[in-house]
């Protein structure tokens, strides 16, 4: 015979007393105070305003999510792109101090300016014209000397 009490013996003899249950009590007790009227009350109270509150803020967010699409597609509507194949350059190695590094690309006629190119965008420049490669610089009509991007297409 064993002389060490089963488990169901032990739970019989010690009953759980959980911090928890002995400040608050059971879960039954919490739920039935719940159902009392007060706490009805003030729950009725609280749920309306979270819900008012959660949709305005909601809708606000909608307005402002709304107003920045819209002025995103004006932005684009008013921006049209041209493109074209440049047949020259001017590369400054040195540039002005305090001036951002540019390259000129003459297109169609005009020049316009890469500003700040990587090293590596100045290099690969610099090698299409070398090798006979066109470089075709897109910009904005509405700055139409500026460029936005340049690509080098090997022929």
């Amino acid at each position: 015979m064993s002389t060490t009490p089963q488990m169901g013996q032990m739970a019989q003899q010690y009953p759980s007393t959980s911090p928890y249950q002995q400040q608050f009590g059971s879960l039954e007790q919490l739920q039935q105070l719940g159902q009392q009227q007060p706490y009805q009350q003030l729950l009725q109270q609280m749920t309306p305003q979270q819900d008012q509150q959660a949709q305005q803020a909601e809708q606000q967010l909608q307005q402002i999510s709304l107003a920045a699409v819209q002025q995103l597609v004006q932005q684009v509507q008013a921006q049209a792109l041209a493109a074209g194949v440049a047949n020259g350059f001017i590369d400054f190695v040195h540039p002005v101090q305090g001036q951002p590094h540019q390259i000129f690309l003459r297109i169609n006629g005009q020049f316009r300016v890469l500003n700040s190119p990587t090293p590596q965008i100045q290099q690969q420049i610099q090698q299409a014209f070398a090798f006979g490669h066109q470089v075709v610089g897109v910009w904005d009509t509405q700055s139409p000397n500026v460029l936005r991007s340049v690509r080098i297409q090997r022929l």
